[in-house]
């Protein structure tokens, strides 16, 4: 069976493209493309970012995008079993290498002064308290151990958030996710269809209030896409010979030379 990584370089190669082509046609990294080629996925991104880079790497060399993510869903649960099993075998180690505790010999019967008291508590309390404690010590390890991988993971996760959300408004170069259309339009909104003449990358952002992502994905070649707006929106794109607009009965093409264009539906079909 193959893996993902050899799925992708053998659709490249078939296609007849390099690595560099791909990665100026998809405006994602020729490493990444390296990295998903030779089945490595840890690219210093969150893993959100990842999946969305294999899903369009996968749509440019028509793989089938839905298996691909199904494979690297199973590709991850399979690396946290790893984990995990070290994890277990390293915890195992750390039991095996304390070595028990060993009674003095009993003395024989007999007197003992002072002096030799006092010599012998002070030996006593010369040991460490992990040494005379040898179960606190285990149970220590074991602690310090679990609440340093809960450290990093909470340090990690909090990574992730600030990066997403921190991140500024989007170019067409920008690592994004692909977001779904809304199922249910508003009333009042006015219909308009993207088109995709060749493979495009497409984002459209409401143009008033707080200018958020409507939808967001590379659209394949042949591909329509119906979205809705209630006022104005902005439609960024990578290629602006490989995108046009149908409103009401016309198709429309974008402006060259410009990264993106804000239109009005609802203006167009009925007028100012």
């Amino acid at each position: 069976m193959q893996s993902i990584g050899e799925r992708l370089e053998e659709a490249r190669k078939r296609r007849g493209i390099t690595v560099r082509e791909a990665s100026e046609a998809t405006k994602i990294r020729g490493e990444y493309l390296n990295n998903f080629e030779s089945n490595t996925f840890k690219i210093n991104l969150p893993d959100i970012y990842a999946r969305g880079f294999l899903r369009s790497y996968a749509n440019y060399l028509k793989v089938n995008s839905d298996k691909v993510i199904t494979d690297y869903n199973a590709h991850l649960i399979g690396e946290g079993k790893s984990s995990r099993r070290d994890a277990r075998e390293f915890l195992g180690r750390l039991e095996m290498q304390q070595q028990p505790i060993i009674a003095d010999e009993p003395q024989s019967v007999g007197v003992i002064d002072d002096a030799e008291l006092e010599q012998s508590a002070s030996d006593s309390g010369s040991i460490p308290i992990w040494e005379r404690l040898n179960l606190e010590k285990d149970v220590a390890i074991k602690i310090g151990i679990a609440a340093g991988l809960a450290l990093l993971l909470i340090i990690l996760i909090t990574w992730g958030l600030l990066s997403f959300f921190g991140s500024e408004d989007p170019t067409p170069d920008s690592p994004l996710v692909e977001t779904p259309t809304a199922a249910v339009p508003a009333a009042n909104a006015t219909p308009f269809t993207l088109i995709a003449n060749e493979d495009v990358r497409v984002e459209v952002k409401e143009a008033d209030g707080d200018q958020q992502s409507v939808f967001f994905a590379v659209l394949p070649q042949g591909q329509e896409q119906e979205l809705y707006a209630t006022g104005s929106v902005r439609i960024s794109f990578n290629n602006a010979k490989a995108l046009s607009v149908r409103i009401g009965d016309t198709t429309y093409r974008m402006p060259e030379g410009k990264p993106s264009i804000k239109i009005t539906p609802s203006r167009i079909i009925n007028g100012p």
